[in-house]
């Protein structure tokens, strides 16, 4: 008995963590810090062993492997789930405003409800490509835009994934562009042209020890990815059949988001929770 569920651990730890991608696995095992499976408060909850002691500690969650119980996967049939971010490096009021941002989109922002529920997926999202980064910058032990760029290649579908980096792109741009003068009378942010803090998404790459080294521009190309990748979704649940109007204005519900995101299969992969499901191009199929 011992030995089969050793077995069964080894295989869901092999799914779970070996993307495929080559040596993925081997990195994300030399992590110093682990999440366990805690029962309190009547529901299942992650919590640290072992942590750096990072100024947020859900913020260590990106450093860090799932350590599962064979038994309660052998019991409980389920896969990993990513760990949810207490702590997310936007708020809701600047995801309400790049919502509205584009002049096709002139529509009311969605409720509140609404933009909670639209954080927490996109934050799964956010997490994949922290842990990706992560590991492609283990070898310089530096994280620059390049492995933010082949983090989004690899984590999202061929689609969404270049929408994203066309808006890195032109963030970036916008930024170079800027002149001497600029640095003292605007902020980072607005030389991008970029409604998330891109200070905020530095600080949370660094809290969250994404690499020894982050280059500013990472988190450019990070800040400008996320609020693209906002949009994105945002636009294709506008475009959503399933999406009930009243005259010509949408009736936004969790409900409706949750039904649109799973009937697309571009973004359904990346913003479940299971973290077998390491990147758009597999979420074809169901669990």
């Amino acid at each position: 008995m011992a030995r089969s569920s050793k077995s069964v651990a080894r295989t869901l730890e092999d799914l779970t963590l070996d993307s495929g991608y080559g040596g993925a696995a081997d990195s994300f095992r030399s992590s110093s810090a682990s999440l366990c499976l805690s029962e309190a408060h009547g529901g299942n909850h992650w919590h640290l062993t072992d942590s750096m002691h990072s100024r947020h500690n859900s913020l260590d969650t990106v450093n860090t492997v799932l350590v599962e119980d064979a038994e309660i996967l052998e019991s409980t049939e389920q896969c990993a789930k990513l760990p949810e971010l207490e702590d997310v490096p936007w708020s809701l009021g600047e995801l309400a405003s790049a919502l509205c941002r584009d002049k096709e989109m002139t529509l009311p922002p969605p409720p509140q409800d609404v933009l909670l529920r639209l954080s927490e997926l996109v934050s799964r999202a956010l997490v994949r490509v922290a842990k990706e980064s992560q590991r492609l910058s283990l070898r310089y032990a530096k994280c620059t835009k390049y492995e933010i760029q082949s983090a989004i290649k690899i984590v999202l579908s061929w689609s969404v994934s270049m929408s994203c980096i066309s808006a890195a792109l032109s963030a970036l741009s916008l930024y170079n562009m800027s002149t001497e003068d600029d640095k003292f009378s605007r902020g980072k942010s607005v030389r991008c042209g970029l409604i998330f803090n891109v200070g905020k998404f530095f600080r949370w790459m660094v809290d969250g020890k994404i690499a020894v080294r982050i280059h500013e521009h990472a988190a450019i190309y990070l800040a400008a990815c996320i609020e693209s990748l906002f949009r994105e979704v945002y636009a294709r649940v506008l475009r959503s059949a399933l999406l009930e109007r009243d005259n010509g204005i949408p009736k936004f519900t969790v409900e409706t988001l949750d039904q649109a995101v799973n009937t697309d299969a571009e973004i359904w992969g990346s913003l479940q929770p299971w973290q077998h499901l390491i990147c758009g191009k597999n979420a074809s199929g169901e669990l």
